[in-house]
């Protein structure tokens, strides 16, 4: 039966129409599959819609039982027919069927009788294909989720868990999340899915390779292989953010730009929750810094004022006994103390200062010409009593002379902090300072054969109230090293610090001649 055939008597009931041509051209464009069943199931008629929908040709079904439904849903399909062809009315009927491909196909199928003058009733069915239906349902569903889920943790790991799991199994059959290190390199920190926990090479082969997502996150753009299997990788981390890459794998269809934007959107709000987690943790180590700091600048603030009330006491004591002028030795020595302490206390009291000033953004900078190596040999020569009392030798190499265009004060500023922890953790070991230069800038190095820094540290060492050595067995609250890089910088310059433990730290500035 031709597909005017079938609808022969519709078309007598309508003299108006233009006949068969008409309802031809009806059928050929309509946008929704159309099939005409016998109550076996028997294919009498399929649009060009179909063909689409499902992938069958009109001359491979007509004729036949529909292949287009499953072994398992086929009982509940003929009873479906039954029910319509006895003057049941079930509109939006849903159920899966699948495709030439063996793809599963969600549909809404409408269904009419059609009665015959020579044969039993027949079904006319319209199919929707609910796929796009369906995935915009669970895409809606996925991303009101995820803003509910990932914003409630304030725990970086557990923000990337929930990230992992949230698409899993309804978009993709394993995701994983990918963090850049410190060093540049890629590395799968969660994993969820059927490869979470997978040793298969062939379930490995289905992802993106660390090369593919290193070059997501250098890039910032999307990626997406064509499968099955299929899989895209999308950036995780914004601008200022730490950069990372979130992979969907599937073996069963392939990814297209809708399911990109979606690992998009998800992305966007995935590092929006993790950044809050992370400032989040960040306030609290801050927190915990600053009670630390407080203890730290309480007993650096108070040990140096009890030390010098004890001195005057002491020396007034002296003077209340002495029946003659007091030993010149031992006053000097008690002055001599006195300043030690006055200027410790008031090093600390400049550095809370100038915290404030550089948080307010009133550092300001007073550039002038100047000779950097005649600096260098000042302030080495205000060093030398301090010098000489902890045993440290130090040597200069200084070119004639080092010209540029910089703030005295502050440039006098970084030396007295390099030189004090050159001092305070060089373990009394020779400290060398070396300036070079080219005619754009100069280079100051300061060498010291002390300690070292752990290499766990190092990131954070030129952050404020960070401290070489943890702990209270050294004095200091942990500014020195953020304010000479906020002053470096402050000049267009750099600083940069390269230790090992046990061997020393080797501290390295870049200043250009003229900021500019």
């Amino acid at each position: 039966m031709t597909m005017v055939a079938a609808f022969g008597q519709a078309e007598a009931r309508h003299p108006g129409a233009r006949g068969p041509a008409l309802m031809e051209a009806i059928l050929q464009a309509a946008p929704v599959a159309i099939h005409l069943l016998d109550l076996d199931g028997t294919v009498r008629l399929w649009n060009p819609a179909a063909e689409r929908l499902f992938g069958w040709e009109r001359d491979e079904v007509l004729g036949h039982r529909a292949p287009w439904v499953p072994k398992a849903q086929w009982d509940a399909f003929r009873r479906h027919l039954e029910q319509v062809v006895q003057g049941e009315v079930l509109p939006g009927f849903e159920l899966e069927l699948q495709r030439r491909d063996g793809a599963p196909l969600h549909v809404e199928l409408w269904t009419s009788c059609v009665a015959t003058p020579t044969g039993p009733a027949q079904c006319l069915g319209m199919l929707v294909d609910l796929t796009e239906r369906r995935r915009s349902d669970a895409f809606r569903r996925i991303l009101f989720e995820a803003g509910e889920v990932l914003p409630a943790s304030l725990e970086p790991d557990a923000t990337l868990e929930h990230l992992a799991r949230l698409a899993v199994p309804a978009h993709a059959e394993s995701c994983r999340v990918y963090l850049e290190d410190a060093e540049g390199r890629v590395r799968c920190v969660v994993s969820s899915g059927q490869d979470a926990h997978a040793t298969r090479l062939d379930a490995e082969a289905q992802a993106p390779t660390e090369e593919a997502v290193a070059n997501v996150i250098t890039s910032g753009e999307a990626a997406l292989q064509a499968g099955p299997p299929s899989w895209l990788c999308v950036p995780l981390g914004r601008h200022g953010q730490v950069p990372g890459a979130l992979t969907f794998t599937t073996s069963e269809r392939t990814y297209d730009a809708r399911d990109v934007a979606l690992a998009n959107a998800l992305a966007h709000r995935a590092a929006l929750a993790l950044d809050n987690a992370r400032r989040y943790q960040e306030a609290l180590r801050t927190s915990r810094t600053r009670e630390e700091l407080l203890a730290i600048a309480s007993h650096e603030l108070k040990s140096p004022v009890s030390a010098l009330q004890l001195q005057v006491q002491n020396l007034r004591a002296l003077l209340e006994r002495a029946t003659e002028a007091p030993p010149r030795e031992r006053l000097q020595r008690g002055l001599d103390l006195m300043g030690r302490l006055t200027k410790r206390q008031a090093h600390l009291i400049d550095a809370l200062l100038d915290l404030s000033r550089i948080h307010a953004g009133r550092m300001e900078l007073n550039p002038e010409p100047m000779d950097l190596g005649a600096l260098v040999r000042e302030v080495a020569e205000r060093f030398e009593p301090e010098l000489a009392g902890s045993g440290c030798l130090l040597t200069l190499t200084l070119p004639p002379d080092a010209p540029g265009h910089w703030d005295r004060l502050r440039l006098d500023q970084v030396l007295t902090n390099l030189l004090s922890n050159a001092m305070k953790y060089g373990r009394g070991n020779p400290i060398q300072v070396e300036l070079s230069g080219t005619d754009a800038q100069v280079r100051l190095d300061v060498r010291d054969g002390g300690i070292g820094i752990a290499p766990e540290h190092l990131p954070q060492i030129f952050q404020r109230f960070e401290r070489a050595v943890p702990g209270r067995a050294y004095e200091g609250v942990g500014l020195g090293l953020w304010i000479v890089r906020q002053v470096v910088e402050a000049m267009g310059g750099s600083i940069t610090v390269h230790s090992e433990q046990g061997v020393g730290s080797t501290f390295s500035v870049l200043l250009p001649r003229q900021r500019g």
